[in-house]
């Protein structure tokens, strides 16, 4: 985000973060851009929750090009450290799926939210 000013990134979480990892990313992105802020007229940076914690969790990541979609680990329970490279198509779907999951979830926009949100695994 801080070498492409004009991304607009969408962050979805399925539940508070499971790792620190994800908390630490989500206070950087945070650092980097305010989600109030309008480059152009467009809001670039969405980060929103679906509640309950229970949703089924689903990670990818996609632009309008290109789409990875991590799988589950054959090595340990709780890693992904792999996964599948799909189509332009396939992308652009995915693209409209994390923008229609932002719609109707919980903003989770500030540092100081990120904070407050149980991390199961340190």
């Amino acid at each position: 985000m801080a070498q492409h000013p004009d991304l607009v990134h969408y962050q979805v979480l399925y539940g508070p973060p499971r790792h620190r990892a994800l908390a630490d990313h989500l206070t950087r992105l945070l650092e980097l851009r305010d989600p109030s802020a309008r480059r152009n007229g467009v809001k670039t940076l969405h980060i929103r929750m679906v509640e309950p914690a229970a949703a089924l969790e689903r990670l990818f990541v996609a632009s309008e090009t290109t789409a990875e979609v991590p799988l589950p680990s054959f090595h340990e329970a709780e890693g992904f450290d792999r996964g599948v490279l799909l189509s332009q198509e396939a992308a652009v779907g995915l693209v409209h799926h994390g923008r229609e999951a932002c719609v109707s979830v919980r903003p989770v926009e500030s540092i100081d939210a990120v904070r407050v949100l149980p991390v199961w695994h340190n």
